[in-house]
């Protein structure tokens, strides 16, 4: 049965979202607007408001711990593409978006991921061998990070479309407005083949 907060339009994909602040929200809000696409928060059922929520945000990410999320589980069956978007907490999916994919299956379903952080991540992608050590290290690291989310959703049986990822140190929401319906312009090509 579907959660009350899930739309059932008639649309064939589904944006999923976790956000601690509002800005993984406010990318998704503005990408249903632009995909017609019905549109699912998943909630931490832990208290992640404020510094100490930082902090244990950070922690649970960082051990990749899982939390009780809610809804629990996904009804997909009227869906073909889903679009998981994810603050970064400590270069990991957000804990909630990483329990939801050890609790769900997305068979069948292409997968897009969308990632939110104060930094681009790929940011040391630049860099060569011949860099210094610690730049290499990061490109090195940040690459392990992003391949381990694409990895943990091909496990759950999605299809793995693409990543798009949005930093947002600095950014106005209406900044953050304009690159996520860029994004959307993107992803309706992608998706509509």
């Amino acid at each position: 049965m579907p959660s009350s907060t899930q739309c059932k339009s008639g649309t064939n994909t589904l944006l999923v979202y976790h956000s601690r602040t509002g800005t993984t929200k406010l990318v998704c809000e503005t990408l249903q607007k632009n995909l017609n696409a019905d549109l699912l928060e998943i909630k931490d059922t832990k208290d992640r408001t404020g510094t100490l929520g930082f902090i244990s945000a950070s922690i649970d990410a960082f051990r990749h711990n899982h939390s009780p999320i809610e809804p629990k589980q996904l009804d997909l069956s009227s869906y073909d593409f889903v679009v998981v978007a994810s603050p970064v907490w400590s270069w990991n999916l957000s804990t909630p978006i990483h329990t939801l994919f050890e609790k769900n299956r997305f068979d069948d379903k292409k997968l897009v991921l969308i990632t939110t952080a104060n930094i681009h991540i790929m940011k040391y992608e630049e860099f060569g061998d011949d860099a210094p050590f610690i730049k290499k290290f990061l490109r090195d690291y940040l690459r392990g990070k992003r391949e381990a989310a694409v990895t943990e959703i091909i496990e759950s049986g999605g299809e793995f479309v693409d990543h798009y990822h949005i930093e947002t140190k600095g950014k106005t929401s209406e900044q953050i407005v304009e690159v996520s319906s860029t994004i959307a312009d993107d992803l309706r090509k992608k998706l509509a083949r």
